[in-house]
């Protein structure tokens, strides 16, 4: 079953199910402090399960392109792992709950896609010595036998593997997640191998339900939420791979003319090995999302998103380079990547150029940096050779952080030269990474945890769309957003000006902003088709993420006195007088014509009643 016949099935089956479909998000969340990425369907609908939005029904069904950081390393070494990837999602908000969930999941995997029940497992959350507060899950193992499912097939497993949580506190809940039995030349030959084992025997192929009962507050403690809901989530990849009868989900539709393009630009002799293999699956991954992160309009940088990008990218470029391609992968794979995707992401056809380019320049940079690390390796291995001394993992993150070189590019380096490698070279460097985080993150910031919608929050988000507006009034209409993030204590806002911004342009800004605030005016929101909000003059420079028959229109100001108009999801304060006095601590660059700006709210200021 091909790719786009699953998805077909998947979307059909719930919509028959009287799930609404939704429109995916982009990549990158918008007025989400808390993550980095889209990392599951799920993170758009936050608003929903913390009860401080209205779904559109309570019943949802999507497919979401999604990346997650955590693995990056990974990718390759095994059949399943991915950093970007499709997830199949449907959701109960305050609507039916385990029973109706797992019927749902049996029934599609079972009648719609035929899968063999003998070959399905389940887990579900035992309960965990370590957290005496939450109870067993006793409900949701008689539910899966009741549909049918082998009662010996039924598995229960601890906190860490069954307890949904994304992050230190928020929604949370107990997980059931269905497994397929590939069959024991997969397996690690263990009597007790079962869901849960680390070989390959027995794959995850959905998150069949996620319960979402509880909120964690930061304290640690437990609560029940207002709604009961369920989240569940499969891998697109995952899926290809079992129905296609691959090893491997880089074996599946979804990759192999990328998988076929890579083979034939690496050498013959090179064709085959192990360690050759594991590269060309880290092109294919990497490439993907490359793709997506500068389509979704993420630009290389030295932090946050750009940061992830600007290290995939030279990934890719070092991979290549270790498998003897002399020219440039991004022009000839991702071309690949877009054929692939075109039918169901046509914007990415518009942005193919941009997206080249974006990679080309990076590329170059990153080619100067490895010059420029060579003359500073060449330096210290003298040192290091004169005094008989090693290679330490925090050195070699040295030039990770400083001129962005791979690590196994700074080992092969010093180790060719003669230089030994101390014994705990990986701790170390992985010691000296952590202690970089940490000093370099906000605290509270980018935990995968969910979105913080504050009072705080809300205020200077609202206050990005008054920003926004100031800069094209100060600077001109050619300037537009290309990114945002926002925590409780300040705003980030990324536009397009070639040079960094005067003074007098900064105080400009700042008192146009302020200016609003006094004016006290209404921010009103209104939904409409995409098409409508454009010709009403709304802005929508992120239009690709909204597919929808309706947007959301938020104004600020009323009549003539109208200063703002954006396509956003929100949420927004009620009026302008409300979020006290704005101002610009800092502004930067962020990659060739791009600023950045982050700003403040201080003092009340006195408002028109």
């Amino acid at each position: 079953m091909r790719s786009k016949e699953i998805q077909e099935r998947f979307i059909n089956f719930f919509v028959k199910n009287n799930h609404l479909l939704v429109p995916q998000a982009s990549l990158v969340p918008e007025n989400d402090p808390t993550l980095l990425f889209t990392s599951a369907g799920m993170v758009q609908f936050k608003p929903y399960f913390l009860g401080l939005e209205k779904p559109p029904s309570s019943r949802l069904v999507n497919i979401q392109r999604c990346l997650r950081t955590t693995d990056i390393d990974q990718v390759g070494s095994n059949s399943r792992t991915l950093s970007f990837f499709e997830m199949l999602g449907s959701w109960s908000i305050g609507d039916y709950f385990k029973e109706k969930a797992i019927r749902l999941a049996w029934q599609f995997l079972v009648e719609e896609l035929n899968l063999l029940p003998e070959k399905l497992w389940a887990t579900y959350f035992s309960g965990d010595k370590k957290h005496p507060n939450l109870p067993q899950d006793k409900e949701t193992p008689q539910f899966w036998a009741k549909v049918g499912m082998n009662p010996k097939h039924i598995v229960g497993l601890g906190y860490e593997e069954n307890f949904w949580r994304a992050g230190d506190s928020g929604p949370c809940g107990p997980c059931t997640e269905v497994y397929l039995d590939r069959g024991e030349k997969f397996g690690c030959g263990k009597r007790s191998c079962q869901p849960g084992c680390d070989c390959d025997r027995f794959l995850e192929i959905w998150n069949a339900g996620v319960f979402m009962e509880y909120n964690q507050s930061k304290e640690g403690k437990y609560e029940d939420l207002p709604l009961k809901s369920v989240d569940t989530g499969a891998g697109l990849e995952r899926l290809a791979m079992v129905l296609q009868n691959k090893e491997s989900v880089f074996e599946t539709d979804l990759f192999s003319p990328l998988i076929g393009k890579i083979n034939s630009l690496v050498l013959k002799s090179l064709r085959g090995d192990k360690n050759t293999d594991i590269l060309i699956r880290q092109l294919a991954d990497y490439t993907k999302a490359i793709t997506f992160m500068i389509a979704d309009g993420v630009v290389p940088a030295n932090i946050e998103q750009g940061y992830v990008l600007r290290h995939l990218i030279r990934k890719v470029v070092y991979s290549g380079q270790k498998l003897a391609i002399s020219k440039s992968l991004g022009p000839l794979l991702i071309p690949v990547v877009i054929s692939l995707y075109r039918d169901r992401y046509p914007y990415l056809i518009r942005y193919e150029k941009k997206i080249i380019s974006e990679f080309i320049d990076e590329e170059g940079r990153f080619l100067d940096a490895v010059n420029r690390g060579r003359k500073e390796m060449t330096k210290i291995i003298v040192e290091k050779k004169k005094n008989d001394l090693c290679l330490e993992g925090k050195e070699a993150f040295y030039f990770l952080e400083t001129f962005g070189l791979p690590v196994d590019l700074v080992r092969e380096e010093f180790s060719s030269a003669g230089v030994k490698i101390e014994k705990n070279f990986t701790k170390s460097f992985v010691s000296a990474k952590a202690i970089h985080q940490k000093k370099s993150r906000a605290p509270g910031q980018f935990k995968g945890g969910l979105a913080d919608y504050s009072q705080a929050v809300i205020k200077l988000h609202t206050t990005t769309h008054l920003l926004h507006q100031a800069l094209r009034d100060i600077l001109g209409n050619y300037v537009h957003q290309v990114g945002s993030n926002i925590n409780a204590r300040r705003l980030r806002f990324d536009f397009t000006h070639p040079v960094r911004l005067t003074a007098v342009q900064i105080k400009k800004i700042e008192d146009l902003v302020n200016k609003k605030i006094i004016q006290n005016l209404p921010v009103l929101m209104k939904k409409m088709t995409l098409r409508e909000a454009k010709k009403g003059g709304a802005l929508a420079f992120f239009e690709r993420r909204y597919d929808q028959d309706l947007v959301k229109v938020y104004t600020i100001g009323k009549g003539r006195n109208v200063f703002s108009k954006e396509v956003c999801g929100g949420p927004h304060v009620y009026k302008t007088g409300q979020l006290g006095k704005f101002k610009i601590i800092r502004e930067e660059s962020v990659g060739s014509g791009k600023r950045r700006i982050y700003g403040i709210l201080i003092n009340k200021l006195k408002v028109k009643s």
